[in-house]
Order: structure tokens, then sequence, then C-alpha cells
């Protein structure tokens, strides 16, 4: 480590001792990337553990990380969703679609829920996070959990995932569209011209008639 560098850490870690989440944050990150201090998960959960329990949802988000990998923390699912919620209840698109996934797959402590697996996908989605919007696109193509099969929203949500570089979101949309009639592929196409995918309607999730 240079000299500067040395500063740094230094700099970072008296601003960290004294209650600042921003340098707790930084110092969390270097130590659990080796960026220019020797890799420390231990080091590096102490300092996330700070920057989370002080607001930071950055910091919340990598928390929920480490529990649930056990790295410099012991391995806990429900501290690691405990993590993950606060970081999306803070509006971090990213733990909004790990939400959803919690939800989908009854994971990280909390049962199979798909009301709140659409609540979350969508909030993600509605922030241009492309794997939330191919997630939705695929439980409206397949009518998964409940969900009303709707080709139409699908291809438009699916479009948005392919817009945003959503990986095989391309192959998702081209599979669809050649289940599409031409009339639905005309009405989608006339959907997305007059503006971006729908919200969901009111219903229950745990009705076959809810649709998004």
């Amino acid at each position: 480590m240079t000299e500067d560098m040395q500063q740094v850490v230094a700099l970072l870690t008296r601003a960290a001792e004294e209650g600042n989440a921003q340098a707790q944050y930084r110092l969390g990150v270097m130590y659990a990337n080796a960026d220019e201090v020797p890799l420390d998960y231990i080091e590096a959960a102490r300092w996330l553990g700070q920057a989370a329990a002080n607001g930071l949802a950055e910091a919340q988000s990598l928390m929920g990380w480490l529990c649930a990998n056990g790295y410099g923390v012991p391995q806990d699912d429900s501290q690691a969703g405990r993590w993950y919620r606060q970081a999306a209840e803070a509006g971090r698109a990213r733990d909004q679609y790990t939400m959803g996934a919690m939800y989908r797959w009854g994971r990280y402590g909390v049962a199979v829920d798909p009301a709140r697996m659409l609540d979350w996908y969508q909030r993600s989605a509605q922030q241009q996070f492309a794997p939330a919007q191919l997630a939705l696109g695929q439980l409206l193509m397949k009518g998964d959990y409940g969900i009303q099969q709707d080709y139409v929203l699908a291809f438009q949500w699916l479009s948005l995932a392919v817009v945003n570089g959503a990986e095989n979101a391309g192959e998702v949309l081209e599979s669809l569209t050649k289940e599409m009639s031409p009339a639905q592929l005309a009405e989608a196409q006339r959907a997305m011209l007059g503006g971006a995918a729908t919200k969901a309607t009111d219903g229950d999730a745990g009705d076959t008639g809810h649709a998004l």
C-alpha cells in the first residue's frame, strides 16, 4: 500500500469510528474486495454492519449478501432476508427484485407468497430493473402462480427487459411472439407506443383471475 493510500485508509477509519456511514461503507467494501487493504470479510462485515445500522441502503444490501453466504458473519437466512428487506424498502431496485425472488421461491426466512412476489417485482420493474421486467414477462407468458396468462402484457414487459439489457430476454420475447396471434401482436405494439407497461390491476394474486 502506498503512503498516500495509507493516509486515505487512516482518514476513512477515523471518520468511520466517528460514525460516518459513508466512510464505514467504503471501508467495508475495501475489505470485502481487497481494494488496497488485505481481504478480510470480518472487517468488511464489521464496517458494513455499522453503515447498515446507520441506515445506508447500499450497506444493508451487502450485509444481506454477507449473511446469505456466511462471509465474515455466521450464515443466517433470516438475517439476510432482514437486510435485503431494509434495502428494498429504501427503494433499491436490485433488492426489490431480490425480495420478489424470495417470495417466489420461499427463501431467506419467508414463505412462498405470489401477491408479495408480484408487488416487489413490480416495484423493481417500474424502476427499469431489467431482471424484474424479464421475470414479470415470463410469469405472464406462462400464467404461473395463479396469474392470468396475458401475452400482450408479457410482450410489453419483455420488450422493456430487452431494451434494458436483461440476459436471454430477446430469446424469451422471440419465443412469445411465435405464440401470439397477429391481433395480439398489434395490440401489444400499440400499447408499447402508448406508454410503458401497465401496472398490476386490483385483485388477489392467489386468484386465477389476477392480472398484472
